[in-house]
């Protein structure tokens, strides 16, 4: 079923007038809050600092790739749709563009994955370095990036005939427009959804388990770990809780609209104002994700508020000083 209504929101305009306008704001927000990990971030815990780079930069990708380079305006329920970003003008073809998102969602999801893992090694070994298992872990990072870039390729090895899909999504969607049917960067990716869903959940059960594994290691070792000082044990878990806000917190915000596409999907619906709204949505991901952190990170924050003359400068030095008690351990 669909809904023939064209309003504002299904327009190809309004969708990437709602994406590109703010672009500018994105890049400044993405921007400071680089700069406040880089430069406000107590500098002896460098391992931590390196990974929450790392975090900010794929997530600032993302955010960018969405809502300026491709824009993509996905034509549910059937896996196609047509790029109004950015990249019309590099000349990039639509099924590269897809691929690039693909790949860039996959490579956010290990950045996630790894994060806790090199948190988890932190905690348990400390600095110490051991032949064996560095290589070990290096192995299992060079493993878990090559599958976030190569998950999606099994769909790529069954894309359907253009002239045919169109027909196909026409004959299963008859309120699509003809126009955006005739359009020339208009991509069909599967005419059956089974492959690429097949697909994305192999990369979600990939990271999922990772992720559970070490979120409760992490979690035992605060419980029964009784060495550390207090100060030292109450910073080490105020900075995982707060990280695990900064992660999960977006992740929660774009399960509805993820739930949208896997309902229209699976229904058969087609709602393009619903479809672009979503997506906008899933495009803030990154922005919220860097407005958290500055939030819930105590030295960054006490920082912003230094900034903007709330605080003095050396309130934000004695937070400093005291977070540097974790670096025994960090």
């Amino acid at each position: 079923m669909c809904t023939e209504d064209i309003n504002l929101f299904a327009t190809d305009e309004f969708y990437a007038g709602i994406l590109h306008v703010p672009t500018a704001i994105e890049v400044t927000v993405q921007l400071f809050g680089a700069y406040i990990i880089l430069t406000k971030t107590p500098r002896k815990i460098c391992s931590v600092k390196f990974n929450m780079v790392l975090l900010h930069i794929v997530g600032a990708i993302v955010d960018l790739y969405l809502s300026f380079i491709a824009s993509p305006m996905l034509t549910l329920p059937v896996s196609s749709g047509y790029p109004l970003g950015f990249s019309l003008i590099l000349g990039i073809p639509t099924d590269v563009q897809v691929y690039l998102g693909c790949v860039f969602v996959g490579v956010m999801c290990v950045a996630v994955t790894i994060f806790f893992e090199d948190r988890y090694h932190r905690l348990i070994h400390g600095h110490t370095t051991n032949g064996s298992l560095n290589w070990k872990r290096t192995l299992y990072v060079v493993l878990n990036y090559t599958i976030s870039v190569t998950f999606i390729i099994p769909a790529y090895l069954k894309l359907p005939n253009p002239e045919v899909a169109k027909q196909y999504v026409k004959n299963i969607n008859p309120c699509i427009p003809n126009e955006v049917l005739n359009r020339r960067e208009y991509f069909v990716f599967a005419t059956d959804n089974t492959i690429v869903n097949a697909c994305l959940l192999s990369m979600f059960f990939i990271c999922l388990p990772q992720k559970l594994y070490f979120l409760g290691a992490i979690f035992r070792y605060f419980s029964q770990t009784v060495s550390l000082s207090a100060t030292t044990a109450r910073l080490q878990k105020q900075f995982f809780y707060s990280m695990c806000i900064q992660i999960f917190i977006p992740v929660a915000f774009i399960s509805l609209p993820v739930s949208y596409f896997v309902m229209a999907s699976e229904n058969d619906y087609y709602n393009q104002a619903a479809t672009n709204i979503a997506m906008i949505a899933i495009a803030c991901h990154g922005v919220l994700s860097t407005i958290v952190m500055l939030i819930v990170h105590t030295p960054h924050r006490k920082s912003i508020l230094a900034t903007l003359h709330f605080k003095s400068e050396q309130a934000v030095r004695n937070s400093q000083l005291i977070w540097k008690t974790v670096v025994s351990r960090a």
